[in-house]
């Protein structure tokens, strides 16, 4: 299934691909602590998320966790 996210925030991406998913950000965060070994810190993971400071790469361990792949297709295909 196709969806189509336009001016939406990171957070509010993030956390509507957790509820399509049945969880939360904690939950996502405390998988992310069990099997990548991030910091506990819920307050720094949520900020990084809300300020759009957050790294790819941790964006593509949330998408992981939720059981989401990234995939980057050309356009003209």
């Amino acid at each position: 299934m196709d969806y189509k996210f336009e001016n939406i925030s990171i957070i509010d991406f993030v956390k509507t691909l957790c509820i399509l998913k049945g969880s939360n950000l904690r939950k996502i965060l405390q998988k992310l602590v069990e099997e990548k070994h991030y910091s506990n810190a819920y307050a720094n993971f949520y900020n990084k998320l809300k300020n759009n400071t957050i790294r790819f790469s941790e964006i593509a361990d949330i998408a992981e966790s939720l059981g989401y792949e990234i995939v980057f297709r050309n356009k003209n295909n």
